[in-house]
C-alpha cells in the first residue's frame, strides 16, 4: 500500500511539472531594475478615461522604474494626474528602446535611383495620362488631380490648371 502512495504521488509530481512547464512557456522573463525606463500598457479597466476609442494608444509612457516589489511587480514614477497606483505588473510593462533617429523628423535624403539619375532633379510631364477633380474641396481651391507619365514612372499629383 505504501508503494503504490509512491508510486500516485510521483505521477502527481510528474503531471504537476509538466503542468507548470506549460503554463510558465508563455510567461514574460522580463526583469526591470530600478532606473530602466519602460512603456506601460493601458488597460481599459485601470485607465478608462485613456482607452475611450480603438485608435486610442495603448501604451504611455515612457516611465521610470522606480523599486521592484517582489518577483513580478515594479513601482513607476508616474505624474500626479494618473490617480491610480503607481506598482504594476511586469504584464502590463514593457522595454523601453530609444531609436536612433527622430520619428518626427524625414528620414528621406535626395539620391540616386536605380539609373544611376539624381532624384533632386524636376520630372516635367511627359505624357498626362488622366485628370479628374475629387470632392470640393478641391473645386474650392482650383485643385485637380493629374496622373503622368515621367521618365518611365506613373505619378499621381495634385496641380493647379493654368
Amino acid at each position: 500500500m505504501k508503494r503504490l502512495h509512491e508510486q500516485i504521488r510521483a505521477k502527481i509530481e510528474k503531471s504537476n511539472e509538466v503542468y507548470r512547464r506549460k503554463a510558465n512557456k508563455h510567461r514574460k522573463k522580463d526583469k526591470f531594475q530600478p532606473g530602466d525606463i519602460v512603456w506601460i500598457h493601458l488597460r481599459k479597466e485601470r485607465f478608462p478615461s485613456k482607452r475611450k476609442s480603438k485608435l486610442a494608444p495603448r501604451a504611455d509612457g515612457p516611465f521610470e522604474v522606480i523599486e521592484r516589489i517582489g518577483d513580478n511587480a515594479y513601482k513607476l514614477k508616474l505624474p500626479g494626474d494618473y490617480g491610480v497606483s503607481a506598482t504594476f505588473n511586469v504584464g502590463d510593462l514593457s522595454r523601453f528602446e530609444e531609436d536612433d533617429f527622430d520619428l518626427r523628423a524625414n528620414p528621406i535624403q535626395p539620391r540616386e535611383n536605380d539609373t544611376g539619375e539624381s532624384m533632386t532633379q524636376q520630372l516635367d510631364p511627359v505624357h498626362v495620362l488622366s485628370t479628374f477633380m475629387f470632392g470640393a474641396n478641391s473645386l474650392a481651391l482650383g485643385l485637380r488631380g493629374c496622373c503622368f507619365m515621367s521618365n518611365g514612372c506613373s505619378m499621381l499629383t495634385w496641380v493647379k490648371p493654368n
